[in-house]
C-alpha cells in the first residue's frame, strides 16, 4: 500500500556525485495511517540503507538520514510538510549499478516503534556513468 505523496519508484544519480539529494515526502494520509503526530517526529532516529540489487549486499547500512520540516504557507505556520532526505557521499556513488534503498524511522521515548519507508517496495536507485562530478562544497 503506497502512502507516499509522490511515489518515488526510481531515483537517478550520476557516478561520483552527491547530488541530487534523495527526498521522500511523508503524506498526510501516511501520517494518519500510522498515527504519526508532529511531536513524535521531534523524537525520532532516521536511517537510510541501500542494497546492491544484483548481489543483495548492503552498500549503505543504517546511516543517519534527515527529516526536513517545511511550512508551505507563512500564514499557517502550524501547517507543516515533512520529508525524509539522504545526501549521498562520493564514496557511495563510485560504483555504477542498480540498488534498492529504504528509510527507517525509529521512534524514541514513550512512542516506541519502527517504520520502514517506503512501506510497499524499496526505492530503485540507479547510479549511472558520467564524466563530471556534482557536489557542493
Amino acid at each position: 500500500m503506497d502512502y507516499l505523496t509522490n511515489n518515488i519508484s526510481n531515483f537517478f544519480i550520476k557516478k561520483n556525485s552527491t547530488l541530487p539529494v534523495l527526498i521522500v515526502p511523508l503524506s498526510q494520509k501516511f501520517m494518519e495511517y500510522y498515527q504519526i503526530t508532529p511531536d513524535m517526529l521531534e523524537n525520532v532516529a532516521i536511517t537510510f540503507s541501500m542494497i546492491n540489487s544484483q548481489t543483495g549486499i548492503y552498500t549503505i547500512a543504517n546511516v543517519p538520514a534527515n527529516l526536513i520540516v517545511e511550512t508551505l504557507r507563512p500564514q499557517y505556520p502550524n501547517d507543516l510538510i515533512y520529508s525524509l532526505a539522504y545526501r549521498f557521499k562520493l564514496s557511495q556513488t563510485k560504483k555504477v549499478g542498480n540498488y534498492l534503498g529504504e528509510f527507517k524511522l525509529d521512534f524514541l521515548g514513550s512512542n516506541c516503534g519502527k517504520i520502514t519507508i517506503p512501506d510497499d517496495q524499496m526505492i530503485n536507485i540507479i547510479i549511472s556513468d558520467t564524466i563530471t562530478k556534482t557536489t557542493v562544497i
